[in-house]
């Protein structure tokens, strides 16, 4: 009898620990796989904010664009390891030959208005100092006026929106153009 009992008592020791490594295993897997969620439930979380600033700052730029009844514009998001403005958006005769187009996040009046976090309205470019010619001469363009402004959030500029005109859309834009941190995302807009 109690060789039978061992006997019965080994067998069962046997599937549960049969049972116990069979659990760890699964265990393991689950961790793996909570793991896996949380990566995805934070890259999505991430596409969702971007796709919201994405929104938001297109909205932007569109709205900017028709108050000030402008032809051309563009919206430049700064590259902070390359410290290079970057034109993510833009409208008018050089969208093709402008998009994706880097220049230092300190030339012209964008990266003035960056590097100053305050708006410029300038009616004749050609008489400001702050003014770079680059992508005139490149593109074969000729800029006559160019209102821009700081893009800010988190306490520091990420970008400058430019509005740039023959001129007469400017002539009310003093009066719409907004103030440094007027244009300001926040992480409660996005």
């Amino acid at each position: 009898m109690v060789t039978n009992t061992l006997t019965i008592l080994q067998r069962e020791n046997a599937r549960l620990q049969a049972d116990h490594q069979a659990l760890h295993s699964e265990l393991a897997q689950l961790r793996d796989f909570v793991e896996i969620l949380k990566g995805l439930t934070a890259a999505n979380e991430a596409v969702t904010s971007d796709e919201a600033l994405r929104t938001l700052l297109h909205r932007t730029f569109q709205q900017s664009m028709d108050l000030l009844n402008a032809p051309d514009g563009s919206l430049l998001l700064l590259d902070e390891e390359t410290h290079e403005l970057q034109f993510v958006l833009v409208k008018g005769m050089l969208a093709e030959n402008l998009l994706n187009y880097r220049i230092s996040a300190d030339e012209g009046i964008a990266g003035w208005v960056m590097q100053n976090a305050s708006a410029a309205l300038v009616r004749d470019v050609r008489h400001d100092p702050r003014f770079s010619h680059t992508i005139d001469e490149e593109f074969k363009f000729r800029t006559q006026s160019i209102a821009a402004v700081p893009l800010t959030g988190s306490g520091k500029v990420f970008g400058v929106l430019e509005i740039v005109d023959d001129g007469i859309g400017f002539l009310r834009a003093e009066h719409y153009l907004p103030g440094p941190n007027d244009i300001y995302v926040s992480q409660t807009q996005i």
